[in-house]
């Protein structure tokens, strides 16, 4: 038997096995159109008293998929569910949702409500905390835990009121100034410093009774307008209602009242937004309301929330834009998989790059984010929906070690570790010292604080400390079932040099730990044992060996470029659409398209659509611009191989006169298999009015060598 000290950190049980009483299904089966399924990984982890967590890995038709799930038990007295703001307010610089759940002690979370991103990051829909309204309801679905731990998902309204003296008047928004022409709107201390805001009566109240914003006030005084107001509590009346009520006093008294429908503010101890509803009565729902639009028929990274007739609350994030490991689902594919969870009624919260999940690990102290976002780190979010066990911590009664299953090939060191957790899974801590040992004896031994696997089969590692104990099931494979070799087609230039790594799976699915140092081998250029590979003058194929299996991928080296016809496809369009503008071909130029755009009112974008197919192994775009020095900025919209769109920045147009445009696209990009638009929006904070660019010699670059 081996010592080593014990670690308080991490994971436990294994579970590719229902428990019973679990709140997740073993395996899913979602109906077409979900794509279909050609292998499935799943891992069930108990996070504490009627919360879990499923990681579902798939092997699909479409390609891979990552799907991540939180169930639940909603109406439990030691589970509670809260909209998290991002930095505690509904104005923000954003916050990523792995630090809202570190901030607030979550055990679980997943990102919320569409938001105004990149401007004030506020959510778009209603949000209720701890009973109080903090902001009005839209015309789009949310999700409602009730004061007694229901929830429900509804499209939700508000009827309110606001009266001083013998006058009446709509409230119109709550922590929101008027829009122009607008009504009434009530502000708390939530809102901030209020801005100076010209035609507008900014009325400073106290509060008297009641729990506000719908409350008794006094009036304190009517404050100027245009300078800024510290926090507090304000009725500010826009000009639509300047007619309803009449300017107060110091001393009168200002009463707001008002209830939200279908279900009144009494009940409710939390409401988050999002939308669209996509899934009613067991069934596809065409939610009208939206966020609608072409990108959400598309693959693309989902989160939303769905419910069981029994009550279950299903969190659920899949991520997507990575070909070699999850491809995204559409929405259709989104409500089936609901569907397949058990739910009969679900919607979606923000998705692509927003989608995040979090996750308290069984052994870990604190929650982490357990997907890959698409944008390559956590994008700050304006709030999320944070799962809290209230369960009170007691003795430790196991041992819970990560990885709760050990898969490995031999030869390969697993780091494990080792904590002690009571019976609601927190984690308690131990002063007796860890042993470890391994059954049978020729499947490995604990090093260190590692296994090493030296030999196939399978057993058990048995773990004591004093009185507890702990087991972790033990897989030892000679030769994988699977090798992958990323990144997705990996690209180099002559002489350079890129990290190859690479993956292996077993015949289920499940990814297995390898050896420190591979079989790497290339038919042209060098690698050495760690993947690393320095280009020649050509092209090559780079393999790996695992035991008695072989991984290969080419690599190719250098690039080419290929003309497309892109001038005379190029059309123009904007969105909204209507806009001012076009594009013109230059009779004395015949891969020049002229792009003339005019910003103005709610214009954001002006195209050169041209919607034409890229060659194979395409990793970028090039082109020369006529830059009319305006300072917008210039992208390209491509579709890749599964028709999911992607946006890329080509360049800044800050540089009058004739330049070179070179592009390369991203590895989430996948395969780029049509190239769409080349466009122009306006500077970042900026409403520009007109300009005129020229693209000229639009150029597809391929990987490899030109063909001879």
């Amino acid at each position: 038997m081996k010592t080593f000290a014990l670690v308080c950190v991490l994971l436990a049980l294994s579970c590719a096995r229902a428990v019973a009483g679990s709140l997740l299904p073993e395996r899913i089966a979602p109906e077409p159109p979900f794509p279909r399924i050609l292998q499935e990984a799943p891992t069930l982890e108990p996070v504490a008293p009627g919360i879990e967590y499923g990681d579902y890995q798939f092997v699909t038709a479409e390609g891979p998929l990552a799907v991540h799930v939180v169930a639940v038990a909603t109406r439990r007295s030691d589970v509670r569910l809260e909209n998290v703001l991002a930095d505690n307010a509904l104005e923000s610089r954003g916050e990523t949702v792995g630090s809202m759940a570190k901030r607030t002690g979550a055990v679980a979370g997943i990102n919320g409500d569409y938001f105004d991103i990149g401007s004030t990051n506020r959510p778009l829909n209603i949000v209720v905390r701890n009973g109080v309204l903090l902001q009005m309801p839209r015309k789009r679905y949310a999700l409602a835990i009730g004061r007694d731990g229901s929830a429900r998902i509804a499209e939700f309204s508000f009827q309110g009121q606001v009266s001083i003296g013998t006058r009446t008047t709509s409230v119109d928004a709550v922590d929101e100034l008027p829009p122009p022409d607008g009504g009434t709107s009530l502000i708390t201390p939530n809102y901030g410093s209020v801005p100076p805001e010209e035609n507008v009566t900014l009325i400073a109240m106290e509060p008297l009774s009641g729990a506000p914003p719908l409350s008794e006030y006094r009036v304190t005084s009517v404050a100027d307008n245009l300078r800024t107001q510290p926090p507090g509590y304000y009725v500010a009346v826009g000009p639509g209602a300047y007619n309803s009520i009449d300017v107060p006093s110091p001393g009168d008294v200002v009463s707001a009242s008002g209830d939200l429908s279908p279900m009144g503010l009494d009940q409710i101890a939390t409401a988050i937004g999002g939308g669209p509803l996509i899934l009613q009565d067991g069934a596809w729902y065409e939610d009208p309301d939206g966020p609608n639009g072409g990108e959400y028929a598309k693959r693309i990274p989902c989160s939303g929330a769905a419910l069981a007739p029994d009550g279950r609350l299903f969190l659920i994030e899949v991520d997507g834009r990575e070909p070699s490991t999850s491809v995204g689902l559409t929405r259709r594919e989104f409500s089936a998989l609901m569907r397949a969870l058990g739910a009969d009624t679900g919607m979606a919260f923000d998705g692509g790059g927003s989608s995040t999940i979090v996750v308290r690990r069984l052994g870990d102290v604190d929650s982490g984010v357990v997907n890959r976002p698409s944008d390559g780190r956590e994008r700050p979010v304006a709030d999320g929906l944070l799962v809290y066990s209230t369960a009170p911590v007691g003795d430790p009664v196991r041992l819970v070690a990560r990885p709760g299953v050990v898969r490995a090939i031999d030869g390969a060191e697993v780091q494990l570790r080792v904590a002690a957790v009571d019976a609601a899974n927190h984690v308690t801590a131990t002063g007796e010292p860890l042993e470890a040992a391994v059954e049978p004896a020729s499947l490995g031994t604990v090093r260190d604080g590692r296994f090493v696997a030296l030999g196939a089969g399978t057993g058990r590692l048995i773990l004591r400390s004093g009185a507890l104990k702990g087991e972790v099931p033990v897989e030892v494979e000679r030769t994988p079932a699977r090798i992958a070799i990323a990144p997705y087609a990996p690209n180099v230039d002559k002489g350079g040099s890129i990290e190859l790594h690479a993956r292996a799976y077993d015949e289920r699915g499940y990814v297995l730990e390898l050896p420190a140092t591979l079989g790497w081998s290339a038919t042209g250029g060098s690698i050495d044992a760690d993947g690393f590979y320095r280009a020649g003058g050509g092209d090559a194929d780079v393999s790996v060996r695992i035991g008695d299996g072989t991984g290969i991928t080419r690599v190719t080296v250098g690039s080419h470029d290929v003309a497309l016809g892109f001038a005379e496809r190029a059309r123009f369009m904007t969105i909204p659409h209507g806009g001012e503008g076009a594009t013109a071909r230059d009779p004395q130029c015949g891969s020049c398209v002229d792009l003339r755009y005019s910003f103005g009112g709610q214009e954001r974008a002006a195209y050169a659509v041209a919607d034409l197919p890229l060659p194979p192994n395409t990793i970028g775009l090039a082109f020369d611009v006529l830059d009319d020095g305006s300072a917008a900025r210039l992208r390209v919209a491509l579709r890749n191989s599964i028709n999911e769109s992607v946006l890329v920045d080509g360049t800044v147009l800050d540089q009058p006169g004739w330049r070179p445009v070179a592009i390369r696209f991203p590895a989430e990009t996948g395969e780029a298999a049509r190239l769409t638009a080349i466009y122009v929006l306006p500077p970042k904070g900026m409403q520009l009015s007109n300009g005129q660019i020229v693209l000229r010699n639009v150029r597809a670059v391929v990987a490899g060598e030109s063909p001879r």
